[in-house]
């Protein structure tokens, strides 16, 4: 609708003109059942790189890059570029000549857009891991490029998009939005549709897609998601992410919501309850569930992960709880467990005493005894019998939980590996209550510390509540790819590191964030003469000052002051002492079509293909050899087609080669190939698939 309006715009007969105007205001009036919002609002995004411009691009002064004017491009010089005003529809007004570097090349959607990558530099701590990526650009061309990579491979899509909330904290065609904007809400579904159908081709047959959101733009986002996922299963969660809360009009918002979009194929595709680390020194951060007259089974079981990278535990309270765990249901299931108080110790159990005798006190050898009495002083029994307990004492299987200062008594556990046989994690709730899920002091807080400094990002995710999420979905996927599209300061990375380090996985988080300057940094760079493009300006970007230093101090251990960062993890592991990850850091690559076909783009194509490969170990070098075959990273690609034969003798001597690119003008040439050595292996023929690939994703 607003494209007819503006179309509109453009007709000279006034009488017509009025006449359209009427029955497209007509149309409006009517509605349909479900979500009605404008979908084919336009939208572009500016590019820095000029190389490609060419007559009849789209481009934008630096200088008034959220609030300027669009030119055509009518002529190009050596120096400036002459350029005629541009509404959208029709140019108008004389051309003005403006210096090429004062330029911005402005893409608007449904254009053909080729794309690859150019690498940025790379933070390595480990010889054999695969690299994750972090990729700086526009997220729905990034998305374009994605699918080529990675269609139906992804096991989770984890998003925390602009909230909407009019603060002019997210543009749409490059203009900051605000509250007073009509076509607000129409934007910003607009702008969601556009990517979620690009995203769902990404997701396995059971990849799961998790959105983060608040009440702003909540139940617009779940019919979107409705219709675009209709044949999913939706689960809204709640996340409590502040106690303080934060004061709005009639209510403290203490809450976000997490929409879970899960296929829906007959079998759990969520798991388990939220990970927690055990702590280095022992004690089990598990809640002591004190509810009366509640199953016994209910709430008792906990599942936490190893922070020496061992397997998952299940943590479940030793005293029973229920109607039918009094002491004198099983009097000879009532005895005391002796405490080293001070070691932190569950050390020794004494034998049962008769029903009709009082329970003491009194220490023994220093010891501590510890009844199964509950809270309201009701004598309840012990799990297991006095023989069963001495024996998981023995074994290490008992351990002390949680001290309660007000009642001055001990929670016991018994802490031991999942394995085979063991029950399956209990289902999630729908509500989130861990302190660990506060963005302020896991998310803000955490996010200075590995900066070295404050930041003006807005509300960064507490890096455990990303993981809890991520781990509903990927905590029985080891090897999992997740995907973050709207990857901002780099939480989702983060927290995919923690997974890993918590049961040795080896998963891969693919991050896609712009480098945008907030609207408040803009105009004060502005005011120095500061334009984007300009180093200064680029330098306080979310992906420059941000997402890259956070990624890279996480991974280090160290801020980019090359200080140590200070603090620990909850659970105890220093953040200085880092994690034995890699990490590729990419920028968006606009390409000519007529340059990639002509072969001169393969900088750029390569790390496309490495990635689709697995990102393991470092890019192959391209040299003037006819082929090449990267064993470590599991890739060859064909260069020369007259050299396919040595091509193929050499793929007959390596192993673990599972993408293959052919470079060749000959369909027919390419089938033969892959016939002979494509079987089991994915193939792409370079640059025809890769340039079609970008022709077919044109229609928005």
């Amino acid at each position: 609708m607003a494209k007819l309006e503006q179309l509109l715009k453009s007709v000279s007969d006034a009488k017509l003109r009025g006449e359209l105007e009427a029955e497209v205001a007509a149309l409006k009036g009517r509605t349909r059942f479900g979500l009605v919002y404008e979908r084919h609002l336009p939208e572009t995004v500016m590019v820095r790189d000029l190389d490609g411009l060419k007559v009849g691009d789209l481009v934008r002064k630096r200088e008034r890059a959220h609030n300027g004017n669009d030119y055509r491009v009518v002529a190009i010089g050596e120096k400036s570029a002459t350029v005629i005003a541009d509404n959208g529809t029709k140019q108008n007004g004389d051309t003005t000549e403006i210096p090429l570097v004062d330029l911005l090349v402005v893409k608007p959607f449904g254009e053909p857009t080729y794309l690859g990558l150019a690498p940025l530099g790379a933070t390595r701590g480990s010889e054999t891991r695969p690299a994750h990526a972090v990729i700086e650009g526009e997220n729905f061309h990034a998305l374009q490029l994605l699918v080529f990579a990675f269609e139906g491979q992804v096991d989770c899509i984890y998003i925390d998009p602009p909230y909407n909330t009019g603060a002019r904290d997210w543009t749409y065609n490059n203009h900051y939005v605000d509250v007073s904007d009509s076509y607000r809400h129409s934007k910003w579904l607009s702008m969601m549709e556009k990517r979620l159908k690009l995203a769902r081709r990404l997701l396995k047959s059971d990849g799961v897609l998790i959105v983060t959101i608040d009440e702003n733009e909540l139940h617009h986002l779940g019919l979107l998601l409705e219709e675009l996922f209709p044949e999913y299963l939706r689960y809204l969660v709640t996340i409590v992410i502040s106690a303080q809360g934060n004061a709005k009009v009639n209510f403290s918002r203490v809450n976000e919501y997490a929409i879970f979009c899960v296929p829906d194929n007959g079998t759990d595709v969520i798991h388990g309850s939220p990970i927690e680390f055990l702590p280095a020194h022992g004690e089990l951060d598990v809640a002591d569930d004190e509810a009366e007259g509640e199953d016994e089974e209910s709430g008792a079981d906990h599942y936490l992960g190893d922070e020496e990278s061992g397997p998952l535990f299940i943590s479940e309270n030793a005293r029973r709880r229920g109607t039918e765990s009094l002491r004198a249901n099983r009097p000879r299931m009532f005895y005391p467990i002796y405490i080293d108080e001070e070691e932190r110790l569950v050390v020794r159990a004494g034998p049962p005493i008769e029903l009709d005798q009082k329970p003491t006190m009194r220490r023994v050898d220093g010891l501590r005894p510890i009844w199964p009495i509950d809270s309201n002083g009701h004598e309840r029994r012990w799990r297991w019998g006095y023989e069963t307990m001495a024996s998981l004492i023995a074994e290490g299987e008992i351990q002390l939980g949680k001290h309660n200062k007000k009642r001055d008594s001990w929670t016991i556990n018994r802490v031991r590996p999942i394995g085979d046989g063991q029950p399956a994690l209990k289902k999630l709730k729908t509500v989130w209550r861990h302190t660990s899920h506060a963005s302020g002091t896991h998310g803000s807080g955490l996010l200075a510390r590995f900066l070295g400094r404050g930041v003006s990002f807005a509300f960064p995710k507490s890096v455990y509540a990303t993981r809890d999420c991520l781990a509903a979905v990927c905590r029985s996927r080891p090897d999992a790819l997740i995907v973050d599209f709207f990857g901002g300061s780099g939480t989702t990375l983060h927290s995919t590191l923690l997974m890993n380090e918590a049961d040795g996985g080896a998963r891969r988080c693919i991050l896609v964030t712009n480098n945008e300057v907030d609207e408040k940094t803009a105009n004060r760079l502005r005011k120095k003469g500061v334009y984007p493009g300009d180093p200064a300006y680029e330098a306080e970007g979310i992906f420059e000052s941000v997402a890259r230093p956070r990624v890279e101090a996480a991974i280090t251990g160290k801020r980019p002051d090359g200080e140590p960062v200070q603090g620990a993890y909850l659970g105890g592991r220093p953040f200085a002492e880092g994690f034995e990850e890699n990490v590729e850091f990419f920028r968006l690559d606009y390409l000519d079509p007529d340059e990639v076909e002509l072969g001169n783009c393969f900088e750029s194509v390569h790390p496309v293909l490495w990635l689709a490969a697995g990102g393991l170990g470092g890019r192959s070098e391209v040299d003037d050899e006819p082929f090449f075959i990267n064993e470590a990273s599991g890739y060859a690609i064909l260069l020369l087609e007259d050299a396919f034969r040595a091509f193929e003798e050499a793929l007959g001597r390596r192993e673990g080669i599972t993408h293959i690119g052919f470079v060749t003008d000959s369909e027919e040439a390419y089938v033969e190939m892959l016939d002979r050595v494509g079987a089991e292996r994915e193939t792409v023929m370079l640059y025809r698939d890769f340039l079609r690939h970008y022709r077919r994703r044109t229609r928005i």
